[in-house]
Formats: C-alpha cells, sequence, structure tokens
C-alpha cells in the first residue's frame, strides 16, 4: 500500500484488534469513535489506515464542517491519535506522508489531536506536539491497592465503607445515570455541551467493556460513573491492559458523604480482579497544578502522566484561506485556529 485509505467500522476493528495491547486501550477503538458521533450534531467518524508488509498505522478521527472551506479533524471526546504496530522511523514517516495526501484529497483543513497518557501515541503524530496538563494513574498491580492512596482519601473511604457499590449495563441504569450526571453538571456551572444526552450514553452502553459503577442504594444515588475495560486480545500474553474512567457524578449527598472516593476504590479492586493492569483517571479540567478535579484524582495515585495535544495543517491552500476569512495574515495563522 503507498496511499492511505479509508477502511470500514468492520475493517477498522480488525485493525485494532491487531495493535499491541498497550495500545488497544477501550477508548481508542473505533467503534468507540463510531459511538462517540451521538455526543453533538455535525460529526461524522472516519478511518484512515496505511500498512506496509506487516506494518499498520490506524487513526480514527472525527470530521466537523467548516462551512464555505472543507472540514476539521478532531479526535473524539477525551482521547485520539494514531495507533501503530511499528516504531520504524521510516515507515511512521510513510504513513504520515500518505495520510495527509489523503488528508489534501478530502479537504481536511487541519487537526486537532488529544493523545491518551497511557499510550504515548503521539510518536506517530508528525505534527506539532506539546505537552498540556498531567494526569493520574493507579499500578492495579500494586497490593494492598489502598497502599497508593492519601490520607484523605483513606478517610473518605472509611467514612463510606457502607455505601452499597454494584456493576451495571442494564438500560434503565443507563438512563438514570444521565439524569444524574446532568443534575451534577448543572449544579457545577458546566457549559452546555457536557450535558450529554440520552442518545449518547444509549451509544457507548451498546458497547461491550462500557459499564456503570454506582454507588448507593436504590434509587438513591450517591456517586456514579463510565468505566471503560480494555478487551483482552488472543495475542496478548499475562495481565495488562487498562481501565478508563471515563465519566463521573456525585450528588450533593454524595460529596458529603465521601461516595466518590467509594467509586474509584471499587474501579480499582474490579480492574484488579479482571486482571487489568491501570486505572486511569484522568486530569483536572484545566492546566493548573491546583486544579480541584486534579487534587481528587491525586489522591489515589502518585503516578502521573503527560497528556499531549497535537496540532497539524493539512492543506495549506484552504487552511491560508480559512485563515484569511478570520481576519489573520494566510502565511502567520495559528495552527489551531479551528479549534478556538
Amino acid at each position: 500500500m503507498t496511499a492511505s485509505v479509508e477502511l470500514t467500522p468492520g475493517e477498522a476493528m480488525a485493525w485494532f484488534q491487531a495493535m499491541p495491547c498497550g495500545q488497544r486501550l477501550r477508548s481508542l477503538s473505533p467503534d468507540f469513535g463510531q459511538a462517540d458521533t451521538r455526543r453533538a450534531p455535525g460529526l461524522a467518524c472516519v478511518h484512515v489506515g496505511f500498512e506496509q508488509g506487516t506494518s499498520r498505522w490506524l487513526h480514527t478521527l472525527h470530521l466537523r464542517e467548516v462551512p464555505g472551506f472543507g472540514w476539521a479533524a478532531i479526535s473524539p471526546y477525551g482521547y485520539g491519535g494514531p495507533l501503530c504496530n511499528s516504531d520504524e522511523p521510516a515507515f511512521v514517516e510513510k504513513a504520515w506522508s500518505a495520510y495527509q495526501a489523503w488528508a489534501r484529497n478530502r479537504s481536511v483543513l487541519g487537526e486537532f489531536c488529544r493523545f491518551h497518557p497511557e499510550t504515548q501515541q503521539q510518536r506517530y503524530f508528525l505534527g506539532d506536539v506539546r505537552a498540556n496538563r498531567a494526569t493520574v494513574s493507579i499500578d492495579l498491580q500494586v497490593q494492598p491497592l489502598e497502599s497508593q492512596f492519601n490520607t484523605l482519601a483513606r478517610r473518605k473511604l472509611k467514612r463510606a465503607a457502607q455505601v452499597p457499590v454494584r456493576w451495571s449495563r442494564d438500560a434503565q441504569d443507563w438512563r438514570t445515570f444521565g439524569d444524574f450526571y446532568r443534575r451534577a453538571m448543572a449544579a457545577m456551572g458546566a457549559h452546555e455541551r457536557y450535558h450529554f444526552g440520552d442518545a449518547y450514553f444509549a451509544a457507548i452502553a451498546a458497547l461491550e467493556g462500557v459499564e456503570l459503577c454506582i454507588c448507593g442504594e436504590g434509587r438513591e444515588w450517591l456517586s456514579a460513573g463510565v468505566y471503560l475495560f480494555q478487551q483482552p486480545g488472543p495475542q496478548d500474553a499475562g495481565p495488562g491492559g487498562t481501565l478508563e474512567y471515563h465519566l463521573g457524578a456525585s450528588s450533593e449527598a454524595g460529596h458529603a458523604t465521601g461516595t466518590a472516593y467509594r467509586l474509584q476504590h471499587a474501579a480499582a479492586l474490579e480492574g484488579a480482579a479482571r486482571g487489568l493492569a491501570h486505572l486511569y483517571l484522568g486530569g483536572g479540567t484545566s492546566t493548573d497544578d491546583d486544579n480541584p478535579l486534579l487534587f481528587y484524582k491525586r489522591a489515589f495515585s502518585r503516578r502521573e502522566r503527560t497528556f499531549h495535544v497535537g496540532n497539524a495543517v493539512h492543506h495549506e491552500v484552504l487552511y491560508g484561506a480559512f485563515a484569511q476569512s478570520r481576519g489573520y495574515h494566510r502565511d502567520s495563522a495559528p495552527p489551531n485556529l479551528l479549534f478556538d
């Protein structure tokens, strides 16, 4: 193959399932990218592949129309970026060159990419890459798991120890979670783009390995979260893989009781029991080191991963014309113009 090709969702999943274990995180799978288009209108999910011999480069991305000019490429919610089973620089360069040729042919002006800190696959993206913020990951192979928690987390866990916890894929629980999550976002004053609708939750709920963890009894939910379990592959040897904390929320009573800490503890125990090696919690809502959400996540582990982002201009002519329409000189437009 000398050119990048668009793969069907089925073909992309076959390529994905053959990738190394360290790259097959649930949030990076092609079917997750497809489901994530239900999050917001105007998103189209495409899968682009390049292969040479046994080496393969796979990229799942969302395209969003830039009216009058073409398309902008962005990562699905959370993380994206290319996956690759070869670290050979010559192959990666060929794959990137072929991908940019595909992008120009499809009138893709440029791209903004968020790389998963557990995979560090930014090495397969040859645009402008930079570090953005710290994120937190729990080592599920350390026992007891609680030895990684700080004093605050242990105290909160003790307070919430008697709160029931259960795992669910039940459709009614997913509908309840949607309402629960949106109420929490409204109480926090979160932007409406984070008030995900029922169609989004129904789409991700249909995926294998996506589950709810619920803290509370009966209808009295205190905390709940969406977790993504990496699926094992036949080529995997021994324990490994990542459990990802995708979304979560707590009620006012849950905050008071400390069940947000019980939630992550329950997830860590479940991930370890299923043979996974990492529980990825993510980072804060900003790059500030004292961000409250980052402070919460650091209570569970001192092991941090750096989150990187990347920009690339794929079609210089169209991007330059778009930049001029926004008041920039076409030769000095910022590379992230499409995403401000």
